[in-house]
């Protein structure tokens, strides 16, 4: 339908995960970055714009790390009504699902953030439909996505995932399955495809936001965001390597530590060095027993709890196997489709959210800062015991 014409403004969306597997529906390896591809296909397909979902994960990152330091801060002076600690994250919907609908006393413990490609779809609809000059109702999103729980995720009927005028923030999700199929019975020759590259208003991602596709990378990013806003003005203000190793892997449970240098004029105001306690769960079991764990251990002090963050994904390694992806025989697909995220890391020559320019952009025109009462407005949600209802 797209290539029959179209009177809507259509604007496409990739996640980091999908640009290391959808080669593999053309016969190419695991692993193989398809990225430029990607972009040239869904504007074949007739998508007026094509933004990077990487983009919506540094901002996720940004509004994230605000969120943990002020649980910290808030739970070390004793205030009435602290947000407790752990912080779990919540951009996986499996996993939001398991907690509203089997671990409902875990609400108050995840994160308000909206995952990446919703907060992208709240700000193209609330910022970029005046950039254009069309009204919302115009502008329809997809998110092609490695999860077949998002399309879920973006019909929730609750008024933070929806514009003031009652909009959906995100209309449709493609899997990356689903892409491979829209290509291939448009008679697209993928393989003949040049590089094309993102559209510049939400165009870019870092290196770290790019390892959300897979698991540790959240928590990787936040890490190295959460540091260096920590440590500002510190004798160390600034991380020596950015690679938190202990997280890295396919591991179903892994822990780090991340020291913040003494910074009595810091977000934390640490006389001494502080510890920053973090876990990574990939797979639901895994995440059972971690949180069965951490119930039975109890953290009557929270000030100074087991773990102050958690990363949990639903699928095992992450979004790489998420459950749109494609099938593999290559019992290697998941190492190599990780493998290559950390190598787009590596090569990136911007590594930590909060240096990325797009997104200081952002802040800087319309949402003010991290958890102003803008950014609450359009980029947080909220949990709903039972599980929030559908937009039919």
């Amino acid at each position: 339908d797209l290539q029959k014409g179209h009177t809507k403004v259509m604007i496409a969306q990739v996640a980091p995960a999908v640009r290391v597997s959808l080669g593999e529906e053309f016969d190419l390896s695991p692993g193989t970055f398809v990225q430029g591809k990607i972009i040239s296909a869904l504007r074949a397909l007739g998508f007026d714009y094509v933004f990077d979902v990487a983009a919506g994960a540094d901002l996720t990152i940004l509004e994230e790390g605000s969120e943990l330091l002020h649980r910290i801060v808030d739970n070390l002076e004793h205030k009435p009504g602290a947000a407790p600690l752990p912080m779990f994250s919540s951009c996986c919907p499996g996993w939001v699902d398991f907690v509203e609908k089997s671990s409902s006393e875990l609400i108050p413990y995840v994160s308000s953030c909206k995952s990446p490609h919703m907060m992208q779809g709240a700000v193209i609809k609330t910022f970029f439909s005046d950039i254009i000059d069309h009204p919302e109702e115009d502008i329809v999103i997809a998110s092609i996505m490695p999860c077949v729980r998002k399309q879920g995720e973006a019909d929730r009927d609750l008024e933070s995932m929806q514009t003031e005028a009652g909009h959906r923030h995100v209309d449709h999700v493609v899997t990356t399955k689903g892409l491979a199929r829209m290509i291939k019975d448009a008679g697209i020759d993928f393989d003949s495809l040049p590089d094309s590259h993102f559209d510049a208003f939400l165009g870019y991602g870092t290196g770290g936001a790019v390892l959300f596709g897979s698991t540790g990378g959240v928590l990787e990013a936040a890490l190295r965001t959460v540091y260096e806003v920590a440590a500002r003005g510190s004798d160390k203000p600034t991380l020596d390597k950015v690679e938190f190793v202990a997280v890295r892997g396919l591991e179903g449970l892994r822990e780090a530590t991340v020291v913040i240098p003494p910074n009595p004029t810091g977000v934390l105001h640490n006389e001494k060095p502080f510890e920053i306690r973090v876990a990574v769960c990939s797979g639901l079991g895994n995440a059972k027993s971690l949180v069965k764990e951490i119930q039975a251990t109890g953290d009557d002090d929270p000030t100074n709890p087991k773990y102050h963050f958690v990363e949990v994904m639903a699928c095992p390694g992450g979004c790489i196997g998420g459950g749109g992806q494609p099938r593999s025989k290559d019992k290697d697909a998941l190492r190599k489709r990780q493998a290559a995220l950390y190598a787009l890391d590596a090569g990136e020559k911007i590594r930590s959210s909060h240096l990325n320019p797009v997104i200081d952009n952002l802040y800087d025109k319309y949402l003010v800062e991290p958890g102003s009462e803008k950014a609450e407005r359009l980029l947080h949600t909220r949990l709903e015991a039972g599980g929030a209802p559908r937009i039919e």
